[in-house]
């Protein structure tokens, strides 16, 4: 007999299936073979944009779909193929911005390259952790105005102190347009309404054929919570702080580092002989 088990993985990457050097150790590549070996499906889901995501992909031996932004897009890495997408209009961008300007925030908007008004060590901080370019584009709002795009998401950062009060300040007077959550230490990501790593599950189970409920989603902060309240199972790292646990069906015994990801694909979705 065969005991049932879970039909797809989707995993954040940093700090959940990549190690702390950002690389992916050889047990959790190992499980992932496994998984694609009994047919079923995996795929990454990171707040990163895409081109840096891609990146990513580039170094794994196999080339999954990607969901991006927090579910802002979805792109297959083997094609670069972006199956869908859903962003930030200019209009609610524009008051995004008036209310960084007003408490000194930094702010940035993505195409496929970062865009800011000004570089700074920030952005260059930024660019650094996702090895990608920015561009200064002067005030950004007249930029947004000129082209009228709109953006998967933009981010607001604070490396001065804790953002969990500008979250709660911009989920309360923003709450009918967008949704914001911590993807980092310091940093805010804010996205439209509904459009978070939970709706990244339905999609990527929609283009699957399958339900959220035969996925397992396994991540490790503030913005993998959306997930694990969609799936059929929220594996949460042992590394997470206690705030993002508590959303979990199941907590890591092992972390990022020692292969965290492995021991919830061998739990959960690994179907073994009885």
């Amino acid at each position: 007999m065969i005991q049932k088990k879970y039909k797809a993985l989707i995993s954040d990457f940093d700090g959940t299936l990549a190690c702390t050097d950002k690389t992916v150790t050889r047990e959790n590549l190992k499980a992932i073979n496994e998984l694609f070996s009994q047919g079923k499906k995996f795929a990454l889901c990171t707040g990163r944009m895409t081109t840096s995501a891609l990146m990513l992909a580039q170094k794994l031996p196999f080339k999954p779909l990607i969901a991006t932004y927090n579910g802002g897009e979805i792109v297959d890495s083997a094609t670069g193929e972006i199956l869908s997408r859903h962003v930030l209009e200019p209009e609610i961008m524009l008051k995004l911005i008036d209310y960084g300007r007003e408490r000194g925030l930094y702010y940035q908007i993505f195409t496929d390259e970062v865009i800011v008004e000004k570089i700074t060590e920030v952005t260059e901080f930024y660019c650094s952790i996702c090895k990608v370019r920015a561009v200064e584009v002067g005030d950004l709002k007249e930029y947004i105005l000129r082209e009228q795009k709109g953006s998967p998401k933009l981010m607001l950062i604070n490396f001065k102190g804790d953002v969990n009060t500008y979250i709660e300040e911009i989920n309360e007077i923003f709450g009918s347009e967008v949704e914001a959550v911590r993807c980092y230490e310091g940093m805010i990501d804010v996205t439209s309404l509904g459009v978070n790593k939970g709706l990244a599950v339905k999609d990527l189970s929609k283009i699957w054929g399958i339900t959220p409920q035969d996925c397992v989603a396994v991540g490790d902060e503030g913005n993998d919570v959306a997930m694990f309240k969609v799936a059929g199972v929220g594996a949460c790292m042992v590394n997470a702080r206690e705030e993002v646990k508590k959303h979990a069906d199941y907590v890591t015994k092992n972390n990022n580092d020692e292969s965290g990801v492995a021991e919830v694909i061998q739990k959960f979705l690994i179907e073994e002989k009885l």
